[in-house]
């Protein structure tokens, strides 16, 4: 006898799986089980831990990444046995989401026309140079002090009045 002839209420019912998601992930462990790959394997393979890999295929979907970490695992998982990726990307398109961008879509033309360049004033620029004259004679005052710069380097007119 078996626990269902008692009516068990250990029993649990599987919650409804559509058979297009169903036909989908369980086919992914009978491709890979097939191919002879382990699912340590495929996990070294694609740089994805073995609970994601394991996870997608035993339908525990809530435990998977989200966006485009998805549908990196779907593309390169599908990619490493050697199926189409649409399908289950179909299927999964709940929790991937709309993943938008890339450098696919890159444009440098059309990001050069939305930027603006600020433009210095004047005297902001004056600022600056002053502000570097000034370092490098502080640090000129300095080497001469501390006889770092030979004393023949030293100006006539400077002469008198460092010493």
């Amino acid at each position: 006898m078996s626990a269902e002839d008692f009516g068990s209420p250990l029993r649990v019912e599987s919650p409804s799986v559509p058979a297009e998601r169903a036909a989908t992930t369980v086919s992914l462990r009978a491709v890979r089980v097939s191919k002879g790959l382990s699912l340590e394997d495929v996990a070294a393979r694609l740089k994805f831990p073995a609970r994601y890999i394991e996870a997608l295929e035993s339908e525990r979907f809530a435990e998977l990444p989200k966006g485009l970490g998805l549908k990196s695992l779907i593309k390169n998982y599908t990619k490493l046995l050697g199926i189409d990726s649409k399908p289950l990307e179909d299927t999964l398109r709940v929790y991937v989401g709309e993943v938008e961008g890339g450098i696919g879509n890159h444009n440098s033309t059309r990001t050069l026309e939305s930027q603006t360049t600020p433009t210095l004033r004047p005297s902001a620029s004056w600022f600056w140079w002053v502000l570097i004259a000034a370092v490098v004679l502080v640090a000129a005052v300095v080497a001469l002090s501390h006889d770092v710069l030979p004393a023949s380097w030293i100006p006539v007119w400077l002469e008198g009045w460092l010493k």
